[in-house]
């Protein structure tokens, strides 16, 4: 399977999704305000003519590149690309400082490409196995899989833990709109035909990010671009010619294997995204490092620690969508959308029905790491001019793919009236401060979780004791319990350090 899949990677459309996906993930991601969130959702409907593997590949091409592409502009101008990014900029910008913007900006490269690797080894070693493990799942088990999944989405995901499990109850309701998957009645539809299908899950996803984000930045007001001094100070570095070896590499080999684990099992769990590993794995390179009084002013690891950390989020996350159908964070939410227009329904099937699509991609995955090294080194000359585009001149066009994109989907107006709605709902809730990813992540798990949990009680005529019998329920409870007393007792310690200060 693995050599029918290589050869399925033998075609030209292939190849240019790549060099594609990897040149605009880059530069979105230097672009301040912008993201690969925003980025996929808006390339979801160029894809519908493209066959799945190219289409995939197109869509994780702009996901590591974008990545990657936050570190140009935090290490050029202490802006942060992604927010991932934020971490680097704690010793890149010192380095672009010092007269070292290249060097910096090629650890970053280098790392971002070690920590891809290692994560794609991952997923191939353990999606497999994973969802081979899930086909013993029925009803009960995967009420308790998506419950768990929910669970660690509020309690880790970042922020208040009542605004997360406000957002995923909100994004859960949001899909029970349509018919009853076991009725067959029509809920919440208002006698709208069309609405009996439910909400589209890429119109809402490309209201929630893009169009919301068009809002704000109308709403904002004009602002600041980047500083000129800063930018004139360091692009005559960009091309240094002072290159970084291998021997620097071997150095800091430690530290890359480290935060690539980091980065990668903490992508696993759904709902964290990438900015909390590439802060992890700073502090953990800064405690074990000989050199820790030099963090904070120019050290290479503390360049490499965060960047091999969060790219290697990249593969972690993609392990339970894969193989469960569960997204690990907002990014891989997106993807899952794109997956299921191409008929790849991500779960314990998929490596069943489309094993060589699924292996093409995983291979695909690690050779993007090849135009992720060529096109960022070629565009290092050019980095200075991408992080000058202010991010509201790109906005009009933005606005109007998200229209174009969400008819598209099903030509509908419908859909594009559903893309408005979500981008309105999703602007007053950034507005007000709340997160979204639970909101959509809410929305992707809301309606199997429904059809399970009453499929469930169906099998057992409405007993719950279906759910006691079942040591694998009864399991997933036990470490759903463990993982609300650990976010507990972290809530704890940060109240007692706050009355301590």
């Amino acid at each position: 399977m693995l050599l029918d899949a290589f050869h399925a990677l033998l075609d030209v459309w292939v190849l240019i999704a790549a060099l594609c996906g990897v040149a605009i993930g880059i530069v979105i991601g230097a672009i301040p305000g912008l993201g690969p969130t925003l980025a996929i959702a808006l390339l979801i409907p160029v894809t519908f003519t493209l066959s799945p593997i190219p289409a995939i590949i197109l869509l994780l091409g702009v996901y590591q590149g974008a990545i990657f592409g936050g570190s140009i502009s935090a290490i050029l101008l202490n802006v942060p690309g992604t927010p991932s990014s934020a971490a680097t900029a704690l010793d890149g910008h010192p380095m672009a400082r010092q007269g070292r913007a290249g060097e910096a900006l090629r650890i970053a490269l280098y790392a971002s490409v070690f920590g891809n690797v290692f994560s794609c080894l991952v997923l191939i070693l353990l999606a497999q196995p994973l969802a081979s493990l899930a086909l013993d799942f029925g009803p009960a088990q995967m009420t308790a899989l998506m419950t768990f999944a929910l669970a660690i989405i509020v309690l880790f995901g970042g922020g208040s833990i009542l605004d997360a499990a406000l957002m995923t109850l909100v994004g859960v309701a949001a899909g029970i709109v349509g018919l009853d998957p076991i009725e067959g009645l029509p809920r919440f539809t208002f006698g709208s035909f069309a609405a009996e299908d439910g909400l589209a899950l890429i119109p809402v996803l490309i209201g929630l990010f893009a169009m919301s984000e068009v809002l704000l930045q109308v709403f904002a007001g004009r602002q600041q671009g980047p500083a000129e001094r800063g930018i004139d100070a360091v692009s005559s570095q960009t091309s240094s010619p002072r290159a970084v070896g291998w021997l620097s590499l071997w150095k800091m080999r430690v530290t890359l294997l480290i935060s690539s684990a980091i980065g990668t099992f903490v992508g696993i769990l759904p709902g964290i995204g990438s900015t909390v590993p590439a802060f992890v794995s700073y502090g953990f390179a800064r405690s074990r490092s000989r050199h820790g009084a030099r963090f904070g002013h120019g050290e290479p690891e503390g360049v490499a620690a965060p960047e091999a950390a969060n790219n290697a989020v990249t593969g972690g996350a993609l392990v339970p969508m894969l193989a469960l159908g569960i997204p690990g964070d907002a990014v891989t939410a997106v993807i899952l959308g794109a997956f299921m227009l191409q008929g790849l329904t991500p779960g314990p099937f998929l490596f069943q029905q489309h094993g060589v699509e699924v292996y093409a991609i995983f291979e695909a995955l690690i050779l993007l790491s090849i135009p992720c090294i060529l096109l960022g080194l070629a565009m290092f000359r050019g980095a200075v001019h991408v992080i000058r585009i202010q991010p509201r001149h790109l906005f009009p066009i933005i606005a109007m793919l998200a229209i174009f994109g969400a008819f598209s989907v099903n030509n509908s107006l419908f859909d594009v009236a559903v893309m408005l709605g979500a981008g309105v709902v999703g602007f007053v809730l950034r507005r007000a401060g709340f997160p979204l990813p639970p909101l959509l992540i809410g929305l992707i798990l809301g309606p199997p979780l429904e059809q399970s949990l009453r499929q469930a009680l169906l099998t057992s005529s409405g007993s719950a004791t279906i759910f006691v019998h079942s040591p694998i329920v009864m399991g997933l409870v036990v470490v759903t319990l463990l993982c609300v007393l650990g976010a507990a007792y972290q809530r704890y310690r940060a109240a007692r350090r706050e009355i301590a200060a």
